[in-house]
């Protein structure tokens, strides 16, 4: 019933969704396992028998986008009518209907209207037609609903602003609620005062999810002491910091878009044992790498790591990961603009990547010869993405690859020549090429004898392709049913 809550059609984020089901108390506490876990099989259970069909899977396996055939959506949308488990209103007056409902969706589309005119057709009519609401999701502009004081779930996939969910004046606050989904605009010096207030009220928040939003200044550091937390994720170009020296946050599985604190280097780190999750930025690296390397040596459980540097400071080498505890368990690696601004150049070893990786994604990488001898023996990689790495010939082997499904080089204008040797890359199914410098077609390119799509195109005039390299590429590849050479 709760997918009602979905659009038809809708491609419905798995994780999103889980949180909102331990979020509602749908996910019992198992021996052993994460709430996560559970929810987890859960859904992949509904997939088995066929309740769902699964959109979109991570290099990992897991489900990373579903949806439901209309039939089942119509069925759960009556049974979740008439047992009063959810009302979906599809336009305004329907809200009118709702006053004995717990969860609410708002599947009609209002982006003609400016944010003032939304607020006057739905904020009101909501309060007093729902005043003991539970869930809301709004698919569009977010009506003001700080009214709604029993709020556990706020889901809201078009742009807010503060005040439609917090209200000082009145002393109101959503202080009840567990998930917290918001576009959210916070620009003013007035609205980042109203926006810490309004995140430090939230004392059995678990979800925290504003990483589509704008937001400027920093969350109050009283978040970080919620024991409840599980998940935060924020813009990714903020410069919001992460949790503060010494606090212990013991649920915490997603930390994603904060910046790398310096006072870590000088007063300790946080306390986060359990992360899976990290993606953060590293501000004037040259003094933070340190303490982030010390971090990660704690890190027990991480399956995903995401590094970006910054690229207007000086920054460090590739750091070894084969003593870190993850490094059996680590999946998905993404290190961006790691630079080294002297004469070195990395040389790899195997068993500096983890050995488990699933995605690996490389930017501004200077290497010291070849990395394909060393990347190729990584046996589970399925995705991998270079970009802006000085590298001047590049040979794939034969059996090296051999999980590969997903290639792109971006902006490797140095590389002059690329071998594919036959039995290389036997998986491969997408190859996208951008920036590319090549002089001819790369050797061996109708080697990848599975490629399903390939998307060919310049990064800047210099890198124009000829007629002849098109024509050949064409030839080479037209047993890939697309191809797209720009």
């Amino acid at each position: 019933m709760y997918f009602s809550i979905f659009p038809e059609d809708d491609k419905i984020d798995a994780s999103s969704l889980l949180r909102m089901w331990i979020a509602e108390g749908f996910i019992p506490q198992e021996e052993n396992k994460t709430l996560e876990d559970t929810a987890e099989r859960f859904l992949e259970d509904l997939a088995q028998r066929c309740m769902i069909q699964v959109s979109e899977r991570t290099a990992d396996g897991f489900i990373k986008t579903c949806h439901v055939h209309d039939l089942l959506l119509g069925l759960a949308i009556k049974k979740a009518k008439d047992d009063n488990f959810l009302q979906l209103c599809s336009k305004i007056d329907d809200v009118q209907n709702c006053s004995q409902t717990r969860r609410l969706a708002i599947h009609e589309s209002l982006h003609h209207l400016n944010i003032t005119e939304i607020d006057e057709l739905y904020g009101r009519p909501i309060v007093l037609a729902t005043p003991n609401l539970r869930s809301l999701l709004s698919l569009g502009l977010m009506p003001k609903v700080a009214q709604l004081m029993h709020l556990k779930v706020l889901c809201g996939r078009g742009w807010s602003r503060i005040d439609h969910v917090y209200e000082p004046e009145n002393g109101r606050r959503l202080s009840q609620l567990r998930y917290l989904e918001l576009q959210l605009k916070v620009k003013s010096n007035k609205d980042i005062h109203d926006f810490q207030r309004f995140i430090s009220g939230m004392p059995f928040l678990q979800t925290l999810d504003l990483q589509y939003g704008e937001i400027h200044g920093g969350l109050p550091d009283g978040i970080w002491h919620v024991k409840t937390l599980r998940h935060v994720m924020l813009p990714p170009k903020s410069l919001i910091s992460g949790p503060p020296p010494s606090v212990d946050i013991t649920n915490l599985q997603t930390l994603v878009g904060v910046t790398s604190r310096e006072s870590w280097k000088a007063v300790g780190l946080p306390k986060i044992p359990n992360l899976k999750i990290l993606n953060i930025r590293l501000l004037e690296i040259q003094f933070q790498w340190d303490p982030m390397v010390t971090l990660l040596d704690t890190l027990e459980h991480l399956i995903s790591l995401s590094i970006v540097g910054d690229m207007d400071d000086i920054g460090l080498n590739i750091v070894d990961m084969r003593n870190f505890p993850f490094y059996h368990r680590l999946q998905n690696l993404k290190l961006w603009n790691i630079y080294d601004y002297s004469d070195n150049r990395i040389a790899l070893d195997v068993g500096m990547f983890p050995i488990y990786l699933t995605t690996l994604s490389l930017r501004g990488v200077k290497f010291s010869e070849d990395p394909m001898p060393v990347l190729e023996k990584l046996e589970n990689l399925k995705v991998f993405y270079l970009e802006g790495s000085a590298i001047q010939q590049l040979c794939c082997s034969v059996g090296g690859f051999g999980q590969l499904e997903e290639l792109k080089f971006i902006r490797t204008e140095e590389l002059g020549e690329w071998i594919i040797e036959e039995g290389a890359m036997p998986m491969l199914k997408t190859l996208e090429v951008t920036g590319y410098n090549l002089r001819c077609v790369p050797i061996g390119l109708e080697n990848l004898t599975v490629l399903q799509e390939l998307m060919w195109h310049p990064w800047n005039p210099q890198c124009k392709i000829t007629e002849t390299m098109k024509n050949a590429i064409l030839s080479m590849c037209k047993h890939a049913p697309s191809i797209m050479i720009f």
